[in-house]
């Protein structure tokens, strides 16, 4: 089995995602993902190991994680790494918390999406079957809302909010079940 190994590094006072490693077992690739945590500065490596235990390809990225996952986003049979972290973009200075997807090519990582934003600010997200991706995203009114994206084309697109305009309380149990 081959494994991606991704270890992430917070700043002080931040805590590493509690799940960092996942197994990767599709038509392409076999081994594992490893986050691991940065010793000495912020940021996180992400670590791609084939069957044997070997890396073969790694990649460091400077921002403070968040949340990791794996999926299958664009449903072509092969497992994508999904990457939350937390940062500035070109055109949004201000540090928010955004959403990468890096795919898995010849046994390398490269990136497939690297989100600025989705629809509202993003607070979370987990992966569902069949390649969505549900979110929690406060809105410009300051409630919560519970999206459901799909991969098209190039990017993510919302499918729908299941829940909109609800309160912090009430979008945490939706989301963590």
């Amino acid at each position: 089995m081959l494994y991606l190994s991704i270890l992430a590094a917070c700043s002080s006072g931040s805590r590493f995602p509690e799940l960092h490693e996942f197994p990767i077992n599709d038509q392409s690739f076999k081994g594992k993902v490893i986050f691991q945590e940065l010793s000495s500065t912020t940021g996180f490596k992400v670590l791609l190991l084939n069957q044997s235990g070997e890396i073969t390809d790694q990649t460091i990225f400077r921002y403070v994680p968040y949340r990791f996952d794996t999926a299958d986003v664009n449903q072509d049979g092969k497992t994508e790494i999904i990457v939350g972290l937390t940062k500035a973009t070109r055109f949004d200075p201000s540090e928010k918390k955004r959403l990468f997807i890096l795919r898995i090519d010849d046994n390398q990582i490269r990136p497939m999406w690297l989100g600025s934003k989705v629809c509202q600010e993003l607070i979370d997200f987990k992966s569902l079957d069949n390649g969505y991706l549900q979110t929690l995203e406060r809105t410009t009114a300051g409630k919560f809302s519970i999206g459901k994206y799909y991969w098209q084309s190039f990017g993510l697109t919302l499918e729908n909010y299941t829940h909109n305009e609800i309160t912090l309380d009430y979008a945490n149990q939706i989301f963590r079940n």
